[in-house]
């Protein structure tokens, strides 16, 4: 299972530039949190070096050197001003100039960046106006300084602050309609020069519909971090929570639409996915979510397309069969898709159980790393019988020696491995937050504690359990409390769990899933 859904960059003579996007710092605010340089280190297993930032809510262009040596060449090219740079920016302002430029001196007070006209200027940019865009206008700025927030202040100044920007009198928006669209310099002779394509909002055919904006905002974030337009056949979240009505996954061909309001959609609301499926090209259901207790196989589902109700698509090129009239979801949980990965690096050799297994990605991911063997487990044998079709895609015998289908409930086979004295050296455990079988209520809230031990008394000395849940009471830290409680019968290693896609939360974000890892000492 080779990582194919990679963030996306461009490596020129020693830079890496990445298309940053907004809600993201260009580095690490505060411990546990990852900013923008610490993201890509870990993505390209590789130091690298801040020499410029951006704003947290700026999106756009950004560079950092591979060496100390490429550093300090760039950091005293920003500082002589040597460095091309245009942003973009959006503005609900109306002007009668349409070019100028304007200087001023900007400093810190009381932990706010302020522009004075008074006093001798350190700070020059030139504007350009670019277009109007239905109610908006769009701006190109030149900054010739590198002043925080210039731009912004400066814009201010001239009666036409950036929309979004509420810091600096610009009007309410989803977003900071700001963008660095352009970096050039000269490096060690080279001219280097990097340009990122308009953000949608900067776009003739950009609309004026609130909710149609965001959508756009947030499929082109998964454009700019991901190019998921190329990963035709490959699942990844292309809106998370920038909506709280619907998320949107794409499945392959397929975008399937959770759909959590109570009231149906409305006849815009499927014209705007209709108009999503024509620009990508995709066939689109609309699933609404019930309410618990009422029937999960109700057909609550709207088409866009020539759908069928099966159909086949890869994660990180693992194939998975997905279906739409079998529950409420399609058959894969696109929020584990790191700790998949994370299970396909640590299973080889290792005796797997996976419980609450679902339709069986993490069962699939370690048979192919090579996992001595994998023990699957889930309550419902229609799960157990497509959890089984996923393992035949992938060309894998599900009926070999060393893979176990079990239908049983998972505290009960817990309970009958630790009589039989069996361990493993790996545990998958993603129970439901609430869920009902002939055995009775499983509630995590409840069962958390006799689950956990039960997992522990069946992993062997050094062994993993990678533990989720979706629980929307709990938070990560509420998760950390409960498992220390257990400290006082087992002895074990918190280790930390990969974090999530950037599809799905951004690192200052509380995740809707929380993962943890813990090593049997």
């Amino acid at each position: 299972m080779t990582r194919i859904i990679k963030l996306q960059h461009t490596e020129i003579a020693g830079c890496i530039f990445v298309d940053k996007i907004a809600g993201l710092n260009t580095h690490t605010p505060e411990y546990g949190q990852r900013g923008c340089v610490e993201i890509y280190e870990e993505e390209l297993d590789r130091k690298l070096y801040t020499v410029h930032r951006l704003d947290k809510a700026t999106s756009g262009a950004l560079v950092f050197a591979t060496s100390s040596e490429i550093a300090a060449q760039l950091t005293q090219a920003f500082e002589q001003h040597k460095v091309e740079k245009k942003y973009l920016f959006l503005t609900d302002k109306k002007i009668a100039r349409t070019e100028f430029t304007y200087e001023s001196f900007i400093q810190k007070e009381k932990n706010v960046f302020v522009s004075r006209d008074t006093q001798e200027p350190n700070s020059k940019t030139s504007f350009k106006w670019v277009k109007a865009l239905g109610p908006y206008q769009l701006w190109e700025a030149v900054p010739h300084t590198g002043k925080p927030h210039q731009i912004r202040l400066h814009a201010e100044a001239n009666g036409i602050a950036v929309l979004g920007d509420s810091d600096h009198n610009g009007t309410n928006h989803f977003r900071l309609c700001l963008h660095s669209q352009v970096l050039g310099f000269e490096l060690n002779g080279q001219k280097v020069r990097y340009e990122t394509p308009l953000p949608g909002w900067a776009e003739d055919d950009f609309t004026a519909d609130p909710e149609e904006q965001i959508l756009t905002e947030a499929f082109q974030r998964r454009e700019r971090m991901y190019k998921f337009s190329t990963l035709t056949d490959e699942c990844l979240r292309l809106a998370h929570r920038e909506l709280d009505t619907y998320r949107i996954d794409q499945y392959g061909e397929y975008l399937w639409v959770y759909w959590y309001k109570e009231s149906d959609p409305t006849v815009q609301d499927l014209l705007r996915f209709e108009k999503i499926a024509k620009k990508y090209h995709k066939k689109i259901l609309v699933r609404k979510m019930l309410n618990r207790g009422e029937d999960p196989n109700a057909e609550v589902l709207w088409h866009i397309g020539n759908t069928a109700s099966r159909w086949q698509a890869k994660e990180n090129g693992v194939i998975y069969d997905l279906r739409s009239d079998t529950g409420l979801s399609p058959g894969l949980f696109l929020d584990q898709r790191e700790n998949r990965l994370w299970v396909k690096n640590h299973a080889e050799g290792r005796s797997v159980l996976n419980l609450f297994s679902y339709t069986s990605g993490f069962s699939v991911v370690s048979a192919l790393a090579g996992a001595r063997e994998v023990c699957t487990v889930d309550v419902s044998q229609n799960f157990i019988e497509w959890s089984k079709h996923n393992f035949t895609i992938n060309g894998l015998d599900p009926e070999a020696e060393n893979h176990e289908f079990w239908v049983q409930d998972c505290i009960l086979f817990l309970k009958g491995t630790i009589r039989r004295k069996r361990k493993f050296g790996m545990i998958v455990c993603d129970p439901p937050s609430f869920g009902r079988s002939k055995n009775g209520v499983f509630s995590i809230s409840k069962n958390f504690d006799e689950l956990l031990i039960n997992c522990m008394y069946c992993l062997q000395k050094d062994g993993l359990l990678l533990f989720c849940t979706n629980y929307e009471k709990w938070t990560t830290g509420d998760l950390h409390l409960r498992l220390n409680k257990l400290k006082k019968d087992f002895s074990f290693k918190i280790l930390p769990a990969p974090a999530q896609g950037l599809d799905f939360e951004l690192p200052d974000q509380e995740p809707l899933m929380k993962s943890i890892i813990l090593r049997k000492n």
